[in-house]
């Protein structure tokens, strides 16, 4: 809209203007009195003329310059009432931007609309109700719903609304709806996120794993349906989960398109996004079905979501790796001990049922002392094996939770190793479950080598948490320890010595403390 000349500028015009008007309507005047000259007749009409539109030109001047400066005033006001709503419209968003979860963005806002109104005001959306202050239900209420949304803003009236307030009313419902829509969506973001990352720490198998991200992340793209294809060993596309497209359900060499998207983001086919899962290099596609013009809207989460989905799978695919070393770990360990103990004692009985047979006929008390020697070998050797037999049993952590199967081995253990356990366990402690998993491992190794080396009487075991995340184990026993100073070999060093890396590979600290005849501390220290 042009603004008008203004007012200083009318008057200024006007200045130069009137009086040439006013001076030339004189001598119009006087010309046309010029035939009454020294009639009574023209002394009236000179006193009628001057006395009369002298002050009615002054008044009607005086009177244009009061109503120029009346509508200048109410454009003012107009002015200033616009910004106000304006800037009532500003600390609405501005609030709402700042709130951290919905209600606290209805109560912020709904006391802005009741300063913008200059009436108390209440908001409802999805259940949840703000009020202002002294906002009273009782009174003649204006209710306007919220555009799109289920809600519904609600204005206690102190008198009828004009049609301008009306108006404005309307503007501000439109715009408090999109603004607790922008906080609704952010909330369902940070849901999202936050599922995501319990998905992430819960979750160990890959498939699972998978199931669990693609059911949070198609729930928040209102998404029809979703997958996730992993790259193979010979580049082939595999899916590995699939939630209503049409795929074959085998691996096909990525071309066209599906080569594309291992680098940036495409659409496969119509409403189909691809997006690539990489790091370094790419490791696959994340797919998402739905609205094309919404999946675009949603493309920058779309891309943090696919991020966290290539963090899921190289972290499961790690963890699978470790395992698979654990395993190896675990058979080598086990070939050592048997070499190192069964075969041997196989050995020494054998030799020693050989010397029996021979003295059975010169020297028979002999030959029963050496029999009796086999048979406490024996029955050590059968004690070694069912100790080692229980040791690879497998403990179902996700089943039982970390706390209740550390107490239930413990347990168990303790009665088939022949000494006594104390337990010093905390209610809750928040590990990730890699740091689980290695604490589970040094108990059992720790557990087995007292058992076979120290021969205690008591063993005790202490989990102290480490602030907000990450704890502190520690298994003591009194029995035969080793010397200061000396290696822990005689007590499956090889064993500790893979708890130590272990521990230190997750940015932890491993210890091993004895005292010959007094026993063995062994503490791991982890951060998360």
């Amino acid at each position: 809209m042009e603004s008008g000349p203004s007012l200083y500028r009318l008057i200024k015009l006007y200045r130069l203007i009137l009086p040439l008007a006013i001076a030339l309507v004189v001598v119009l005047f006087e010309l046309s009195l010029e035939p009454y000259q020294g009639q009574p007749v023209a002394f009236w009409l000179r006193m009628g003329f001057y006395g009369l539109v002298g002050p009615l030109v002054t008044w009607m001047t005086l009177e244009w310059i009061a109503q120029q400066v009346q509508d200048r005033e109410r454009a003012q006001r107009a002015v200033e009432a616009a910004n106000r709503r304006l800037e009532a419209i500003g600390n609405i968003l501005k609030r709402a931007s700042a709130a951290d979860n919905l209600e606290q963005a209805l109560a912020s806002v709904v006391q802005e609309v009741a300063q913008a109104l200059g009436m108390e005001a209440s908001l409802t959306l999805e259940g949840v109700r703000a009020t202002s202050p002294g906002f009273q239900s009782t009174r003649s209420l204006y209710e306007v719903p919220l555009p799109g949304m289920d809600g519904k803003l609600e204005v206690a009236l102190l008198r009828p609304l004009s049609g301008e307030e009306q108006g404005f009313l309307e503007v501000l419902v439109a715009e408090v709806a999109g603004a607790l829509d922008s906080v609704r969506a952010r909330s369902r973001d940070l849901l999202t996120l936050y599922e995501v990352d319990q998905a992430l720490r819960a979750e160990a198998n890959l498939g699972r794993l998978l199931e669990r991200l693609m059911e949070r992340i198609l729930a928040w793209a209102g998404a029809s349906g979703g997958g996730v294809l992993l790259l193979d060993e010979e580049n082939f596309l595999q899916p590995q989960v699939l939630r209503n497209l049409e795929l074959p359900p085998y691996a096909f060499m990525p071309e066209q398109h599906w080569k594309e998207a291992l680098e940036a983001p495409v659409f496969v086919r119509d409403n189909l996004l691809a997006l690539p899962l990489r790091e370094q290099t790419a490791i696959g596609l994340l797919l998402v079905q739905g609205e094309a013009e919404n999946l675009r809207q949603r493309l920058p989460f779309l891309r943090f979501l696919a991020a966290q989905v290539t963090l899921a799978v190289r972290n499961a695919q790690a963890y699978l790796r470790a395992e698979e070393l654990a395993l190896t770990e675990e058979r080598n360990r086990i070939a050592r001990e048997i070499h190192d103990g069964i075969a041997q004692a196989l050995a020494f009985m054998a030799l020693k049922l050989d010397l029996a047979e021979r003295l059975l006929k010169t020297d028979p008390i002999r030959a029963t002392e050496e029999l009796q020697q086999v048979k406490e070998t024996l029955r050590g050797q059968i004690r070694e094996v069912r100790r080692s037999i229980f040791a690879l049993r497998p403990i179902d952590l996700e089943r039982y939770g970390f706390l209740e199967s550390v107490r239930r081995y413990a347990t168990a253990f303790a009665e088939q190793a022949g000494f006594r356990v104390r337990l010093s366990l905390p209610e809750k402690i928040e590990l990730s479950q890699a740091s689980e998993l290695v604490f589970f491992r040094i108990l059992q190794e720790a557990l087995t080598n007292a058992a076979k080396h120290g021969r205690p009487g008591l063993v005790q075991i202490k989990l102290t948490p480490l602030g907000e995340r990450g704890g502190v184990l520690e298994i003591s026993d009194n029995g035969k320890g080793f010397k200061a100073g000396g290696s822990a070999s005689g007590m499956g060093g090889f064993g500790l010595t893979q708890m130590r890396e272990r521990v230190e590979a997750r940015g932890g600290r491993f210890s091993v403390e004895s005292v010959e005849d007094h026993g063995t501390t062994v503490r791991a220290e982890l951060p998360s």
